[in-house]
């Protein structure tokens, strides 16, 4: 059965900001659990050399706060103009309250802009951007949308398929009311996968990494072939959930994009989860320059079971930037 297509117009992406904690940690730290062939073995296997760690009291709020100042800031944005913000994480900072209404209080937002929470992991981007799209559909102007996880708290050092997988991060991306601009979506999910990667109240993370694998190859080429049928043709880039190298490389092939069409991270950052497809985005054009738009696809799929694709233009003017802060 084709995917539903959902189509917003008027919609334009003015900038994304990602940011990472200062504590860079590489694959020796597992060497109190498992030996150097083990190490060896799994880093071949994920693709993961670097990760970065926030401290035991950062939170995910704490990147994304930095990241939506930063972008706020360079956009030239007045603070009252920003009509509100969704926050997009599985590690939020508390069960209750939902962290957006303290984000929106601590970046100063007017108190008539909404702000809501949502749970959504490697999925998070494009459903991120097709529910503000939507939004800016009924009146509002700017929105906000802040994405991360912390999951480096979730994790068990001693668990082979995760603890060297996951890596911190946290994003804000602009996007505003244009005329000249649009977006197309595709989403979806499977609950009966929902117990492949979970985390109970108050427990640690557990994946079951060959259901994963195996969802992710039976969705995902699907996925790619109707976003790039609803844009015409094949998109001049590829910005994959950055899940595992090996499962990235077997996508890569089966769904026959070229080397220089998919840009890969994780070897840097590990699987940021839901932050992962834009620090992808803004480590890729990282002192790039572009005269003319570029025409891009961004895949997530994953835990839930949910899959998510977005097809789009980065403007010449898009501002992007990543920024550390340090780990306190």
């Amino acid at each position: 059965m084709p995917e539903l297509l959902k189509k917003v117009d008027n919609v334009n992406l003015e900038g994304i900001v990602t940011c990472l904690p200062l504590n860079k940690v590489d694959n020796n730290l597992f060497e109190d659990k498992f030996s150097k062939k083990e190490i060896s073995q799994i880093a071949a296997s994920t693709g993961v050399k670097l990760r970065y760690y926030t401290s035991p009291q950062q939170k995910t709020s704490d990147l994304c706060l930095e990241a939506a100042k930063h972008l706020i800031n360079k956009l030239n944005w007045e603070k009252e103009s920003i009509d509100g913000l969704i926050f997009i994480t599985q590690t939020p900072d508390k069960l209750i309250p939902a962290t957006s209404n303290k984000l929106q209080f601590l970046l100063g937002l007017s108190s008539q802009s909404f702000a809501f929470d949502i749970n959504l992991g490697c999925s998070a981007y494009p459903y991120g951007l097709w529910v503000a799209s939507s939004l800016l559909q009924t009146g509002a102007k700017r929105v906000l949308i802040l994405v991360g996880d912390t999951i480096s708290k979730l994790i068990k050092k001693e668990d082979r398929a995760t603890a060297f997988l996951f890596g911190d991060a946290g994003s804000a991306t602009a996007l505003s009311l244009k005329s000249d601009s649009s977006m197309k979506f595709i989403l979806g999910s499977d609950g009966q996968g929902s117990e492949n990667i979970k985390a109970e109240y108050k427990e640690k993370l557990e994946m079951n990494g060959s259901k994963v694998f195996e969802f992710s190859i039976s969705r995902v080429p699907e996925l790619l072939k109707q976003i790039d049928l609803s844009n015409g043709g094949k998109h001049d880039l590829y910005f994959f959930h950055q899940a595992n190298k090996f499962m990235l490389n077997y996508l890569k092939k089966k769904c026959q994009i070229n080397n220089e069409s998919f840009p890969l991270n994780i070897e840097n950052y590990g699987n940021t989860s839901s932050a992962s497809i834009p620090l992808l985005i803004t480590d890729y054009f990282k002192n790039k320059k572009f005269k003319e738009a570029i025409n891009i696809a961004l895949i997530g799929f994953g835990v839930g079971f949910s899959w998510s694709a977005a097809s789009l233009d980065l403007k010449p003017n898009i501002f992007m930037d990543k920024i550390f802060i340090n780990t306190k």
